[in-house]
């Protein structure tokens, strides 16, 4: 286990990036390129682009077989709640507790924690908010995961992984709330003596002090090709928009928003209001929850969240994706005002059409199909959340299909969706394994626990698209598959 390597919050990380975003911006033409291979493969092409330092395109250097990790390669702890690959094809995956390496090449997992810089629960990171305007200026205050710990992860650039964390979510939301520091996410990076680099990246408002709504890490989602080394996490109340390469802890003496501002913007959302028509005051507010989010072809984001969904425009700065009219901001979202349940009529439903403005529709995965059309399951986050299904977005209306009947699956208690290149979704259950289904043709196959798949309690999806032919790796309850020959 390697030693703890990780700077303060005030201290300035004077260290350099290799692949910092100007870096990134001189080889834009190599990025061109291959933003139109991915995009040709989403529509039945195929990755052809290889290069060096990154597997984009090229074999996958752990093989063309299937393959599952579990305990025996070194996992301690059930459940396993993501796997995700960086650019330089390291896999990374997590359990509440803790973060586990492997790299190609390798046949076991190095398992990371609080001890090696993690801000899990156990080691907090002390901040002093003295110079506030208002609030309870304390100093010090301290930030940190939230029971059960780690919620998700996400591959980055070569060597980096980004952990999300639980936070406590109820209270103020403000400069007053004693819990506005907890959960957030960790950049993690590899160092080349083994060890963690770990900055705490810790969401605020980009325009004032005063508001800390984003704790819980619901998803995240690193874009590669587009607009690449962008980092989006959906949380508990909104989407923020990051820029890693740019991160820097506050000097001495500095504003820490100014510092924050050059790789942070704060959140957006589509909202809706408790059954009525959002008005001016703000009042019954409905929104949060993102688990959904996915990258169109055009690089605009679809999020989709327990009340309501949409798509987020993309700006080239980060200042001007927040600083908008909501109309500027979404090309679409749904839901207010919402004028049904209207049969099978449009009207503005939100995305699933409930009795009314404001019921809770819980949607766990957001994908776009190669056809272009947007698809988004629902499930259980809750216990007593009723599943609406899944209903695809064809940019006029919306059509719905039940789990069950249409497509295959063993329940309603969708736990994470993807799409596949050859145009098919893969849909992931609570207690039912994987179905792979073909909505054009309704052709469908399951996969249960066995020799391909650890366990049937699905968790998390993430299809790797940085090597060819494509890795779908499922985080089960009791380990990791990495499917590379799909039914």
């Amino acid at each position: 286990m390697g030693s703890a390597s990780w700077p303060g919050p005030r201290k300035e990380d004077g260290a350099s990036c290799s692949r910092g975003r100007e870096g990134v911006l001189e080889k834009v033409g190599l990025r061109k390129a291959l933003a139109a291979v991915l995009l040709a493969a989403a529509c039945g092409g195929s990755l052809l682009l290889g290069g060096s330092g990154s597997n984009f395109g090229g074999p996958s250097p752990w093989g063309a077989a299937n393959t599952i990790h579990v305990a025996a390669d070194g996992i301690l702890e059930q459940p396993v709640i993501g796997a995700t690959t960086d650019e330089a094809q390291n896999l990374w995956v997590a359990t509440h507790s803790a973060l586990y390496l492997m790299k190609p090449g390798e046949r076991s997992f190095r398992r990371f924690t609080v001890h090696d810089g993690l801000h899990l629960q156990g080691n907090a990171v002390e901040y002093c908010d003295s110079d506030f305007a208002a609030g309870d200026r304390r100093c010090p205050i301290f930030g940190s995961a939230a029971d059960p710990g780690i919620s998700e992860i996400e591959g980055g650039a070569e060597g980096e992984v980004f952990v999300g964390y639980f936070g406590i979510d109820d209270g103020s939301a403000d400069w007053g709330d004693p819990n506005r520091h907890s959960g957030k996410l960790d950049r993690v990076r590899l160092t080349s003596s083994g060890s963690l680099q770990v900055d705490r990246l810790d969401l605020v408002s980009t325009n004032t002090a005063q508001f800390w709504h984003n704790r819980t890490v619901e998803r995240m989602l690193y874009d590669h090709v587009q607009h690449p080394h962008e980092l989006y996490v959906g949380t508990n109340h909104g989407v923020d928009r990051i820029w890693p390469d740019k991160y820097r802890a506050p000097k001495k003496g500095e504003w820490f928003l100014a510092a924050t501002n050059e790789w942070l913007s704060d959140h957006l959302h589509p909202q809706v209001c408790y059954h009525r028509a959002c008005d001016a005051s703000g009042s019954d507010l409905r929104l949060g929850d993102w688990k959904g989010l996915v990258l169109s072809p055009d690089g605009n984001l679809w999020v989709g969240g327990r009340w309501t969904g949409g798509q987020i425009r993309w700006t080239p700065d980060l200042a001007g994706w927040l600083n908008r009219p909501g109309n500027q901001a979404f090309a679409v979202a749904f839901g207010d005002p919402y004028r049904g349940p209207c049969g099978s009529g449009n009207c503005n439903q939100p995305v699933f059409m409930v009795p009314a403005e404001g019921d809770v529709i819980s949607v766990q995965a957001v994908a776009v199909a190669t056809d272009g059309r947007v698809w988004f399951a629902s499930g259980r986050t809750t216990g007593y959340d009723v599943p609406r299904g899944l209903a695809v977005w064809d940019g006029k209306s919306f059509r719905y299909y039940d789990p069950r009947r249409d497509a295959g699956m063993g329940e309603n208690d969708i736990r994470d969706m993807v799409a596949l290149p050859d145009g098919r979704l893969v849909l992931g259950g609570a207690n039912t394994g994987l179905v792979f289904w073909n909505p054009q043709t309704g052709a469908h196959s399951s996969l249960r626990a066995g020799p391909d798949l650890p366990d049937d309690h699905i968790l998390r999806l993430k299809l790797d698209r940085m090597v060819e032919p494509p890795t779908l790796y499922v985080a089960t309850y009791a380990g990791v598959a990495a499917l590379r020959r799909l039914p």
